[in-house]
Order: structure tokens, then sequence, then C-alpha cells
């Protein structure tokens, strides 16, 4: 069980007992139109984290509050077994002060050095400007945008692939 801190957060394993938090990290409309799927009630997201268990999926604990989710899915496919896909939800009270970033670092730094991947992705919508700016400071380069890529409510929603290499 792999446990990460710094001084200002700490990662480990996500639990049932996060679901509230899980949960709303989806719910505002911010949030809303970024995520694949959206759960409706914290049992919805504990099913969705239990589904989780075969990646790396984090919670980001900041002073003993839940402050959000990182999750590194591993590639299952034998010839991208050195590939992992990064994605990521801050509770709406701990957006905005740099908290995406320095968790993303340390989960690529982890994903790099702990996992021995030699790449790791991630997307966003295009007209998230936030997610977009943490994964570039972050360090990863924008490789192209996926048009029209999905279709929820009725539009279509373009994708920016992100990803970073070692």
């Amino acid at each position: 069980m792999t446990i990460i801190k710094t001084k200002e957060f700490t990662l480990r394993p996500i639990r049932l007992t996060d679901a509230k938090g899980y949960y709303e990290c989806h719910q505002d409309d911010e949030a809303k139109a970024n995520f694949r799927s959206v759960p409706k009630n914290t049992d919805e997201a504990k099913k969705e984290i239990k589904e989780s268990k075969g990646n790396k999926e984090f919670a980001i604990i900041v002073n003993g509050s839940f402050a959000g989710f990182i999750n590194l899915e591993l590639t299952k496919h034998p010839i991208y077994k050195h590939s992992g896909t990064v994605s990521y939800g801050i509770h709406k009270d701990f957006r905005g002060k740099g908290l995406a970033t320095k968790v993303l670092k340390k989960i690529t730094s982890y994903g790099f050095n702990e996992l021995k991947l030699k790449r790791i992705s991630g997307m966003c919508r295009t007209f998230n400007k936030a997610s977009a700016r943490v994964l570039e400071k972050a360090g990863y380069k924008h490789e192209g945008t996926l048009h029209k890529n999905k279709f929820i409510n009725g539009k279509y929603l373009d994708d920016m692939i992100w990803a970073k290499y070692k």
C-alpha cells in the first residue's frame, strides 16, 4: 500500500469512506462538464471507487480533509504496459491554490521512478483552461486535440491530449 507524504498533502489509497468527498468533487457545474462520468449519489461514488481497485487511485488529503483524488491508470495491454493515464479532481474548496499541479508532479514522479513507466498521458476538454494549465505546469506537452471526441448532453466536445515521457 503506497502512501506518498509531502509537507502540503498526503496521497493515500482511496477508500470507500472517501465516497462523500469523491462525490462532492464531481457535483458543481464547473466539474460536471469535465468528467467522463459523474456519480449521482454517494452509493455510485462508492461503486466507482470499488471499480478503480486495479489502478493507482489516491485520495488527496490536506490537513486531515479530503481535498480530491488522482488516478494513475496503468495500461493493461502488453505492448503499452510502459504507459499510464492520469486523471484527477479537486474539491471546490481546494481549487485555485496550486494543489493539482503539485499533486500531478508528485504522482508523475511516482509513475516514472517507482512504477518504471516511460509515458504518462492526460486529457482535458478544450474549454478547461485550468486543467490544461495544470498539465502544462507539471511538464506535460500538448500532443493534439481529438475533435468531437465525446457526445454529452446533445453536444460534441473536443479533448486535448497531454503527455510526459521519461
